[in-house]
């Protein structure tokens, strides 16, 4: 069953954006912009003051930072293995049938010499 609430610390949360955003390099720490706005409203008869949040994301930071985050451990980039053509199965493949059919065609020929002078059996000179 699912949780209804999931609580994140703010590492938490700059490691989720670093992964999300694809970002593989660089110190970042949370960034969290407020709108602060003075008001005065019918039912409350004295000033109050409201804060709302405008955005939140993550900015550079420096690696001396406590509560910087480095995108190099959270996210480090993957690195493909390199592809190997020499031991491709399928093209490997192909080629013993090919060799063997070359071969087999060869020692069919060579059952059935087109001549009698020219009859040489290849599968008894192989050793």
């Amino acid at each position: 069953m699912a949780n209804s609430e999931y609580l994140l610390s703010h590492q938490d949360l700059v490691k989720a954006v670093i992964i999300h955003q694809n970002i593989h390099e660089g110190f970042w720490r949370l960034n969290i912009n407020f709108n602060v706005a003075a008001t005065h409203g019918k039912d409350v008869p004295d000033p109050c003051v409201a804060v709302t949040i405008q955005g939140i994301g993550i900015m550079k930071a420096d690696s001396s930072d406590e509560m910087a985050v480095d995108a190099a451990l959270a996210n480090p980039e993957k690195i493909a293995p390199p592809v190997d053509k020499t031991h491709d199965v399928t093209n490997g493949m192909q080629f013993c049938r090919d060799v063997y059919r070359n071969v087999a065609v060869h020692l069919d020929d060579a059952a059935k010499p087109a001549s009698a002078s020219m009859a040489v059996d290849l599968r008894t000179q192989h050793k």
